[in-house]
């Protein structure tokens, strides 16, 4: 009588796909996007490396499919919410926005991901920064009338990765703990100069 249990890692499931993801999510997360391989998240994934594969071509692909869809909606809604009052308020509004987005299932470790990969992996800092740059924060300065409106909107980039970059990669203990009204205060007004205010 011959033993019919397969052996080896379980084969694919019906939510196989998603579990892959989770796992990669968590791994670029923790470690980077260099030092993660794609064998590292089968076993993360308790999946057989070869179903890596069959659902990304590569770890560039996976690594944009499980940490770029980032949780901000439509950008030009975002970017109508940061204008969305006085023009006084446009630094505040657009750190709200951005914490806000913060606070979502999931986002901090996907922006905490692309931090990393940004540090390890010169090409994997391209799509957070031009999106946030191109997409929302030029946008923003656009629509204020700004002729230095790209310009503007790398500065704003700046501002909130060193922010990410201190507290969640960092973790400065003191950017950690600060309340979430100061810290949109002390931003805001920095990110008031950079999108809105004449120079």
């Amino acid at each position: 009588m011959t033993n019919s249990r397969p052996r080896g890692r379980r084969p694919g499931r019906a939510d196989t796909r998603s579990e892959i993801l989770t796992a990669a999510l968590a791994l670029f997360s923790e470690v980077g996007y260099e030092k993660v391989s794609l064998r590292a998240i089968a076993r993360a994934a308790d999946v057989d490396p070869a179903l890596i594969h069959h659902y990304f071509d590569s770890k560039p692909e996976l690594f944009a499919e499980a940490v770029l869809a980032l949780p901000v909606g439509d950008p030009a809604d975002v970017v109508a919410q940061i204008l969305d009052g006085p023009v006084s308020g446009v630094g505040v509004r657009a750190v709200e926005m951005l914490l806000a987005t913060w606070e979502l299932p999931t986002a901090r470790e996907r922006f905490t991901a692309m931090l990393r990969a940004a540090v390890g992996e010169p090409g994997a800092q391209r799509p957070l920064s031009e999106f946030l740059a191109n997409e929302i924060y030029t946008k923003v300065a656009e629509s204020l009338g700004h002729a230095n409106a790209k310009q503007r909107g790398q500065l704003a980039v700046t501002l909130i990765l060193g922010f990410a970059l201190g507290r969640d990669v960092l973790q400065l203990s003191t950017l950690a703990k600060l309340p979430k009204a100061q810290l949109t205060a002390a931003l805001g007004r920095t990110m008031q100069v950079y999108l809105a205010d004449q120079w």
